[in-house]
């Protein structure tokens, strides 16, 4: 199934149809924004809705030998940016392979996928395009293979959550963008930067639903520390997008 969007230049986050992050992004390989930065990108009935989809995820089986326990679904998207028109057409799901993590290399690893309701809906349309835009802008492929993932740490007491058990890591495709949707009853989570260059790591904690990053994987290093529940236990939801040129 296809669903087009046309996006909109106006707005805080296009200027004059590029995204406004797009020079940093070129210049550090990322770029940290903060849920007001995105005011308007998504509907706040959209963002509940998909906030929602997380409440229904399976366990993450694909954990062998890693101390972790999470919840996660994959799905999968083809997506065109022509002008001010994105398209996107779900794809059927299929293995997810990190061949760069060394945790995870000649793995292949199932998971239960998102459906095509939750896929094509307002809030993952919202934040798909706008990443596929960025995405555009900064390496000029108009055409992307589109990874989406919903997933859940959970903290327990005597069990930190750990968002990225890979440690300092690359993820393996061309560009990234990570989105928090929620973070209750929990504390740690620093998020850790590593330009390519050398200079000073960029330290930030994502904390309201919607502060997100968006990165060229080929530039930067990343890692998350766990996350410590304050009480009996607590949750941190991700919504993953990842890109590499369509085939």
């Amino acid at each position: 199934m296809t669903d087009t969007v046309t996006t909109s230049s106006a707005g805080q986050q296009f200027r004059d149809g590029v995204p406004t992050f797009l020079d940093q992004v070129r210049r550090d390989g990322f770029v940290v924004m903060r849920r007001q930065e995105l005011a308007g990108l998504v509907r706040d009935t959209d963002l509940e809705e998909l906030r929602g989809a997380f409440e229904n995820l399976p366990v993450d089986t694909q954990t062998d030998g890693v101390d972790v326990y999470r919840e996660r679904r994959y799905g999968r998207l083809r997506v065109d940016v022509e002008g001010d028109t994105v398209s996107l057409e779900v794809l059927p799901n299929a293995v997810f392979r990190q061949d760069a993590i060394p945790l995870w290399r000649g793995k292949d690893r199932v998971f239960e996928p998102v459906s095509e309701e939750v896929l094509l809906s307002g809030g993952i349309r919202a934040l798909v395009e706008f990443d596929a835009r960025m995405a555009t802008a900064a390496d000029g492929n108009t055409s992307w293979q589109v990874g989406v993932h919903l997933v859940r740490v959970v903290a327990r007491v005597g069990a930190d959550g750990l968002p990225t058990p890979e440690g300092r890591h690359r993820d393996g495709h061309s560009f990234v963008g990570l989105h928090l949707m929620r973070r209750d009853g929990v504390s740690g989570g620093l998020s850790t930067i590593h330009p390519n260059d050398g200079s000073h790591p960029v330290r930030t904690t994502l904390l309201q639903p919607l502060d997100s990053v968006f990165f060229d994987d080929d530039m930067i290093t990343h890692e998350v520390s766990p996350v410590v529940p304050d009480g009996v236990s607590g949750v941190r939801d991700m919504l993953q997008i990842d890109f590499n040129p369509a085939v």
